[in-house]
C-alpha cells in the first residue's frame, strides 16, 4: 500500500527536472523569456480545454490558431507594442469566445473556466512586466512549494479532506501544509527586501494557487476525464501542471494591482 502510494514519484519527478530546466532557461532570457514561454503555455492549454469539451479536429486547430495569433503580441510586447495594450489584451479571449460558438454542452462551463484561465493568464503578463523575470521566478517558487506541500504531508499524513466531492485527493493536511510553506518563502523574501507584506500575500497566492487546482479538477469531473492530456508524463496536461501556477498567478496579480503597483 506504502509503494503504491509513491509510485508515480520518479516519473513525476523526471518530468519536474525537464519543466524546471525549459522554466530556469526562459528565465535566463528575461522578460521575453517568459512571455514567450507564457505564449506556449497559453496555446497548449487552449488545446487542452478545446480537446476536453469534444471539439472536433477542425474546430480545434482554428482555436489553437487563434490562442496563438491572440497571444503572440502580448510576447512580443517589450520589443513591438507601445500604446496599444487594452486592445491586445481583448484579444487574449478571442479564443475562448470562438470556441464557445462550437461547443454544444456545457457551454457555460468552458465559458466561465475559459474566461478565468484567460485573466490568469492576463495577470501572469501583467506580473512579468510589473516584476520582471524575477518576479515569476518568486511566484513558481510559491506556487511550487505549496503543492509539495500539499503532495508530501498530504500523502504521509492524509486525513480529512480539503473539499471531496471536487478534489476528492486534496487533504486539509496537505492545504495548510502548503499555506505554511509559501508563509516560509515569504519570511525569506521579507528578510530580503525589508518589507512586511510577502509573507501574507505569499499565503493569499498559495490559497488562489489550491484554487486554481481545485476549479480545474472540478471541471475535469464535470467532462468525465481524468487529465487533461498526456504531453507531461506523470503530471497529466498543460492545464493539470499548470492549474495552480494560473490560479497563483490571478491572486498575485489582483493583490498587485490593488495594493503594490
Amino acid at each position: 500500500m506504502t509503494q503504491d502510494r509513491w509510485a508515480d514519484l520518479p516519473l513525476r519527478m523526471g518530468s519536474a527536472v525537464v519543466l524546471l530546466l525549459i522554466f530556469s532557461a526562459s528565465l535566463y532570457f528575461g522578460l521575453v523569456g517568459v512571455l514567450i514561454l507564457g505564449l506556449v503555455a497559453v496555446v497548449a492549454m487552449q488545446w487542452e480545454l478545446a480537446r476536453m469539451f469534444r471539439l472536433n479536429r477542425s474546430r480545434l486547430l482554428t482555436v489553437v490558431l487563434v490562442a496563438g495569433l491572440g497571444w503572440l503580441p502580448m510576447a512580443a510586447q517589450p520589443i513591438v507594442l507601445n500604446h496599444s495594450l487594452p486592445l491586445v489584451a481583448a484579444t487574449s479571449f478571442l479564443p475562448i469566445m470562438l470556441g464557445a460558438l462550437f461547443i454544444a454542452h456545457n457551454r457555460m462551463i468552458y465559458i466561465v473556466y475559459g474566461v478565468l484561465l484567460t485573466l490568469g493568464m492576463l495577470s501572469y503578463w501583467f506580473l512579468a512586466l510589473t516584476f520582471g523575470a524575477l518576479g515569476i521566478a518568486a511566484l513558481a517558487a510559491v506556487v511550487i512549494l505549496s503543492d509539495i506541500g500539499g503532495y508530501i504531508v498530504g500523502r504521509l499524513i492524509g486525513g480529512a479532506k480539503f473539499w471531496p466531492t471536487v478534489s476528492p485527493k486534496k487533504t486539509w493536511s496537505g492545504t495548510v501544509a502548503g499555506w505554511l510553506l509559501a508563509g516560509f518563502f515569504g519570511l525569506y523574501l521579507m528578510q530580503q527586501i525589508g518589507a512586511l507584506w510577502p509573507v501574507p500575500v505569499a499565503m493569499l497566492v498559495a490559497f488562489g494557487a489550491q484554487m486554481g487546482d481545485i476549479a480545474e479538477s472540478w471541471v475535469k469531473r464535470r467532462q468525465g476525464v481524468k487529465d487533461s492530456s498526456q504531453l507531461i508524463p506523470g503530471h497529466g496536461g498543460f492545464l493539470d501542471r499548470l492549474d495552480g501556477f494560473i490560479g497563483g498567478a490571478a491572486a498575485f496579480g489582483l493583490i498587485t494591482a490593488l495594493f503594490l503597483s
